[in-house]
């Protein structure tokens, strides 16, 4: 986990096109860290009702090489986003039309990108030990590397098997934050803390956002995301993306009255 932490911070760093300015005071540092998390935790409150499609590809390499995935399934599903609350709706399987619910998808799943990550990692509840890291760029952005620690007793995360079978996670990652904006435009964590008997081990994520038009304004929303976790031997490898961002249709003929 913590190499995916590392590989991360140089892949960022292969991309750097300027030298990076003197890194913040220690009160700056502060400041910066604050912001961002007073922005963060405004984020949903700042998003309209919309309707995504969100595409999943599920990878496994039953080798645990890293070198042998395979393509499982390719699922495709209508994610509603309506006063804070995200619903999915499965559309298709492997390109066939499909009525199965969200949660009896079986296998590993993703959720939670539009705020329950950043209210995992930014709510005062959580404790969340944060560092500024050092200067990096991102997508052409000049971002903040802020390093960030959940102990597992102040954790929201969970990690799940299957319904009945779950656990509770600390975690540790690196937030990139844009520097003009205070907005966090990725987001790396690797869980902590799962029992060696639990069958999940090894779970990280890396999601990324973006700008994207909703109605006649841009908004900040999940881009694409990557996460991994091992099942006994076997990696497991989901590639998620979010695409066609568009208001509800409710919420267009409310505005039009």
């Amino acid at each position: 986990m913590r190499q995916l932490i590392l590989l991360a911070l140089a892949a960022a760093a292969a991309h750097a096109q300027t030298d990076p300015p003197p890194p913040p005071s220690d009160a700056d540092q502060k400041k910066i860290i604050a912001d961002v998390t007073a922005k963060a935790l405004e984020y949903t409150k700042n998003l309209p009702n919309f309707i995504c499609t969100q595409v999943t590809r599920r990878n496994v390499d039953p080798t645990g090489t890293s070198q042998r995935w395979k393509l499982v399934d390719t699922i495709s599903e209508e994610l509603t986003f309506s006063s804070g609350t995200e619903n999915y709706k499965v559309v298709t399987v492997n390109g066939k039309p499909s009525s199965v619910a969200h949660d009896r998808l079986g296998g590993l799943t993703s959720s939670g990108e539009f705020g329950s990550i950043l209210g995992y990692i930014f709510d005062p509840k959580a404790k969340t030990e944060f560092n500024w890291t050092q200067w990096e760029s991102l997508r052409g952005h000049r971002v903040h590397v802020i390093g960030f620690k959940v102990a597992q007793a102040n954790s929201l995360l969970t990690v799940t098997k299957s319904k009945g079978q779950q656990v509770n996670a600390g975690f540790f990652g690196m937030l990139y934050v844009d520097s003009e904006t205070g907005s966090v435009l990725r987001i790396v964590l690797a869980a902590t803390d799962i029992p060696a008997k639990f069958p999940i081990q090894g779970v990280s994520l890396d999601l990324n956002y973006e700008f994207a038009k909703i109605g006649d304004q841009a908004y900040l929303v999940p881009l694409k995301a990557d996460l991994h976790s091992k099942d006994g031997k076997s990696m497991i490898w989901n590639e998620v993306e979010f695409r066609d961002y568009r208001k509800f249709a409710a919420d267009s003929k409310l505005q039009a009255k």
